[in-house]
């Protein structure tokens, strides 16, 4: 991908929350929910984050959207710099709310995510005036299409929340999202609420668009398996941290981390007679507030020495494009 230009560039990022000790200590401890992650998103691609619950994808996104102020490191936005912490340098709100259409997010809970009274319709309308997308009197109209770009009816614009499926209201929050006409999209889980045989429409619905719109999504998911046939690239996170990255075939079918391998084997085997894979994973996720020394998969890892209790691996390359946090790789 040297060719082609990055759309999002994420360098050194950091989320950091103050937490208390306990009820009889005004101690605090550091909960570190993202570490130092660098990352490039590229034109009308796909990155895909993987990763176990609270391991810190969810936090990233917004993050790098600046829903929720960083601790540490910059992100670059088709070459505006959204933020550089160390450098305290901030992009202002009246530059961030302009810049607001071209970063969309869809949520994982469709029905928290709309306000139930409201229609679809005003939902999908409002992002649409705020940030003049068409003319006033072309909105109605403009909003009903996207809707039924995604695969609603145009009925839908005049229905409540409550009146939709966990399907149908997924479809309507991506809608919202993609009126903006963003270049860049966060989907954080976008299907993980919904029966499987609806996550598949949802999602190539997604493609399609992508296809004809030219978004770039950055898909937070636990799935690997939905998550490879969905993207370009897979970075693998463990506790705040990258653990491997690369194309997402090559990190699917040849990962090199022992926590990507372990995600792996523990997908079901939908092929009769495949043999599934052995799941080498010990132990529970260690809390957020006492990381592990060291690599900190060590404490789950059966292939762990002494070197990986004390020395945190960088992530580098392995491969061309194929990078890993482990001192086995």
């Amino acid at each position: 991908m040297s060719n082609e230009n990055p759309l999002i560039e994420i360098n050194h990022l950091k989320k950091y929350y103050s937490v208390s000790n306990g009820i009889f200590t005004n101690k605090k401890a550091s909960l570190k929910a993202v570490d130092d992650v660098s990352l490039t998103v590229w034109k009308k691609h796909s990155l895909g984050i993987v990763g176990e619950s609270g391991c810190g994808k969810s936090t990233m996104g917004k993050t790098i959207l600046r829903l929720i102020e960083p601790s540490g490191g910059s992100v670059v936005f088709g070459g505006k710099e959204l933020f550089h912490v160390e450098e305290k340098r901030f992009m202002d709100q009246k530059q961030l709310r302009s810049l607001r259409k071209e970063m969309a997010m869809v949520f994982q809970d469709p029905y928290g995510s709309l306000n139930p009274h409201m229609t679809i319709g005003d939902a999908v309308k409002a992002g649409v005036l705020r940030h003049k997308i068409v003319p006033r009197e072309e909105a109605v109209e403009y909003c009903i299409e996207m809707l039924c770009a995604c695969g609603l009816e145009k009925e839908a614009y005049a229905s409540y929340p409550n009146e939709f499926s966990g399907g149908q209201r997924q479809r309507a929050v991506i809608a919202r999202a993609l009126a903006l006409r963003p270049r860049f999209v966060v989907c954080d889980e976008p299907t993980a609420a919904l029966d499987v045989s609806i996550q598949s429409q949802v999602l190539n619905m997604m493609l399609d668009m992508q296809e004809q719109m030219e978004f770039t999504y950055l898909f937070i998911s636990h799935n690997l398996q939905v998550t490879r046939a969905f993207c370009d690239e897979i970075a693998v996170m463990y506790l705040g941290k990258i653990v491997e990255k690369g194309k997402a075939d090559e990190v699917y079918y040849h990962s090199i981390h022992p926590y990507t391998k372990a995600l792996i084997a523990s997908l079901p085997v939908s092929e009769p007679g495949r043999k599934k894979g052995e799941r080498k994973i010990i132990n529970s996720i260690p809390s957020m507030m006492d990381v592990p020394q060291g690599c900190r998969f060590h404490t789950r890892c059966p292939y762990a020495d002494e070197k990986c209790r004390t020395e945190e691996p960088e992530l580098r390359q392995i491969e061309d494009g194929h990078a890993a946090a482990c001192h086995r790789a």
